[in-house]
């Protein structure tokens, strides 16, 4: 055992890594959090054992119960209004009924916090991951403890509760009076009050979490309030006291935010520590805290933020006997290096140049603003030059995220995800300047390899992404990468996919549903060339643009790609669509864009037997204004692939279209009911897939 352990370095510093394997949590499932958790402190042993089964088995029962909550289809009674996000013509409004929390939207501006109301709604569930390392609804919503969304039948006003953070809603309508109220709330109330636009510059920077999970404005402030505590010359106790006092005051005011609550309380457990004399390391204070949040809000265990911070407090805590070393910019260059290493795997781009402006916008964000922030909540004259030092701010952030160059990473399979983790932790133990490089450099080789690995499959792939009402479909393959239309959620997919050209980019016409992104990938990726119709106005800006219609041939790669419309110029625009076969493997694919009836009979009339195709990306979301019986037969697919929203507002697809499809025993697929659907065409054979939605 001695010679096993001396062979892992299982030593403390070491084993402080081994706790890094909780973010199994983000990977495979809250479980493994779970018992990783108890293994470690097994392990350690720094804290009684009987402690950690009590706390363990807290964890357990309270995530058994969450995990088998029963949620009704239907609730009828009286409802608690706990939160309102307003809109520009609805409120969406947070309901707790019988301890369960639902989401709707109402009308704006009737209802306020803490109002009762009688409620009769219908429960629906929120989606699961429907796109390939997509967006996760369900978790998002579940790590939020809001268990589905309500439609309404009818919701009556019945009485208003005091509400405790009444306090905090008055200074909330304070602070919207103030050009800066954006940052204000942010930093001092915790708000998400940023823009779209701004937050996916900050996304994109890779800085957002510094306004959101990081907490490193409170530490700051600690930091100045502890030097004031000093200048006094301050008893240990009365300084305790006035801390507790603060931290709870900025509890109030955040809301009791994860960010918050958790150095509050590490604050708290280090003090009850001290005053006891129980010795225990940093690390086991960090794993306590966490321990204690999750027996209280067992939701956050599927908190993205929740497990981000988690890792980049262990990380740093790996690295604390390297950074002890250094001083000035060096040391905040490595401390953001930490940062951005340890959270790499969820945001899958890497900006080099960022890293090293990334203390310069830690220092710009705590230091200034934040205590501006501050100051102008008591001297309000102060408003003016703190938003001239937000736009000066932002200015500069603007020149940086168009001089930045990122680097998308592709999703990397589960395995390769916890071995990135084992080589960082390795990585981050080296004692000296060339056992980093040297390190470094065989984590980066090895981890070339995997993607390149990867990038070079012989796969041939279709996905009909779930983008909601519009269509967008990826055609991924080693010779010629392809997109028809693009509607949204796209580019996260292509990032993830390790995908950096498009030979093709196909837009079938111009309507917003299948072009809105498009401008977006060809501004970051590279786009090779884009196909449209003639007859269409494209709002879209690229070199490379090529107008294709009836008996136009393109070839891409081992794709040949056969037009057979527009046919001629129509007043409808969706029938001015491209469609267009392509052959994948042994299967012909049949694009139709939102061509309707008159479309279709022309393309009867001309080519006839040529329509013949195994799978149709049937017109027009499976609108009753095309698929029409003449085109079907003459088709006659055995797959129909249809693109469209859940419960959209045009009814589609009309129940007529899914008959006649049926009538011809044709195989239905629909985004809507089975998300994103993939056709996998590997060693000659096809396969069809599913990222269902429950």
């Amino acid at each position: 055992m001695k010679k096993l352990n001396h062979i892992l370095l299982w030593d403390d510093y070491f084993i402080e890594g081994y706790a890094l394997f909780l973010m199994l949590l983000g990977f495979f499932h809250p479980w493994i959090f779970i018992i990783f958790s108890i293994y470690i402190y097994w392990q350690r042993k720094t804290i009684k054992i009987p402690l950690i089964l009590i706390g363990s088995f807290l964890i357990i029962v309270r995530f058994y119960y969450f995990e088998n909550q029963q949620v009704p289809q239907t609730i009828h009674g009286k409802a608690k209004i706990v939160e309102i996000t307003s809109y520009e013509y609805s409120d969406l409004i947070v309901v707790k009924y019988q301890n369960t929390k639902y989401q709707a939207f109402v009308d704006i501006d009737i209802y306020q916090l803490c109002d009762y109301v009688i409620l009769d709604a219908e429960v629906k569930q929120f989606r699961d991951q429907t796109i390939p390392f997509g967006f996760n609804q369900k978790d998002y919503y579940l790590s939020h403890n809001i268990r589905g969304y309500l439609e309404i039948s009818s919701i009556v006003f019945d009485s208003h509760s005091f509400s405790f953070f009444s306090a905090r809603e008055a200074l909330d309508q304070y602070i919207s009076k103030f050009q800066s109220q954006t940052y204000i709330k942010a930093l001092i109330l915790g708000e998400k009050s940023f823009s779209e636009e701004q937050t996916d510059t900050y996304r994109n920077l890779g800085i957002l979490y510094l306004f959101t999970v990081s907490g490193l404005h409170i530490y700051a402030l600690m930091i100045v309030i502890n030097k004031i505590f000093f200048y006094f010359s301050l008893s240990e106790k009365k300084q305790f006291h006035l801390t507790v006092i603060i931290y709870l005051l900025i509890l109030y005011l955040n809301a009791f935010s994860m960010s918050i609550l958790r150095i509050v309380l590490i604050f708290v457990l280090q003090s009850i520590f001290k005053k006891f004399k129980i010795d225990l390391m940093r690390l086991d204070i960090i794993h306590l805290s966490f321990f204690i949040m999750l027996i209280f809000k067992i939701e956050w265990i599927y908190h993205l933020g929740f497990l981000m911070i988690f890792i980049i407090l262990n990380f740093i805590h790996l690295m604390s006997h390297v950074l002890s070393k250094y001083k000035g910019y060096f040391k905040r260059v490595y401390f953001s290096t930490v940062i951005i290493l340890s959270i790499l795997p969820f945001q899958s781009t890497v900006s080099p140049f960022v890293i090293f402006l990334l203390p310069i916008f830690i220092g710009f964000i705590t230091g200034p603003i934040y205590f501006l922030s501050l100051l102008t909540l008591f001297i309000p004259e102060l408003d003016q030059l703190l938003f001239e030092l937000i736009r000066l701010f932002e200015s500069f952030i603007m020149v940086i995220d168009q001089k930045n160059f990122s680097i998308a990473l592709p999703t990397l399979p589960v395995y390769c995800i916890v071995l990135y983790y084992v080589l960082l932790i390795i990585l981050f133990r080296a004692p000296d300047y060339r056992h980093i490089i040297k390190r470094s450099t065989i984590i980066i080789l090895l981890f070339s390899y995997f993607i390149f690995d990867i990038n070079i499959s012989q796969d041939i792939k279709l996905y009909m992404i779930d983008v909601g009402q519009g269509d967008s479909i990826l055609i991924e393959s080693p010779t010629c990468n392809l997109v028809i239309d693009i509607y949204q959620n796209v580019l996260p997919l292509i990032n993830r996919l390790g995908i950096y050209q498009l030979d093709l980019l196909i837009l079938t016409h111009s309507d917003n549903d299948h072009v809105m992104e498009a401008q977006s990938i060809i501004d970051h990726i590279n786009v090779k060339r884009i196909i449209i119709n003639p007859y269409s106005p494209y709002d879209i800006e690229h070199k490379q643009q090529s107008m294709m219609k009836s008996d136009d041939y393109l070839k891409c790669g081992d794709f040949e790609i056969a037009f057979f419309g527009p046919i001629r110029s129509y007043d409808n625009a969706n029938n001015n669509s491209l469609v267009f076969k392509i052959n994948i493997g042994a299967q012909s694919f049949l694009f139709t864009g939102d061509i309707e009836t008159e479309a279709e009979y022309d393309l009867v009339n001309k080519y006839g037997y040529q329509l013949k195709s195994d799978v149709i990306k049937v017109p027009h979301h499976g609108s009753i204004t095309s698929t029409s019986e003449d085109f079907i037969n003459m088709v006659d697919p055995k797959t129909a692939l249809i693109s469209l929203d859940e419960n959209n507002r045009f009814g589609f697809p009309n129940q007529e279209v899914i008959n006649r499809l049926m009538i011809n025993q044709v195989d239905i697929y629909r985004t809507d009911q089975m998300g994103t659907i993939c056709y996998t065409y590997h060693q000659k054979k096809g396969k069809w897939s599913f990222y269902l939605p429950f």
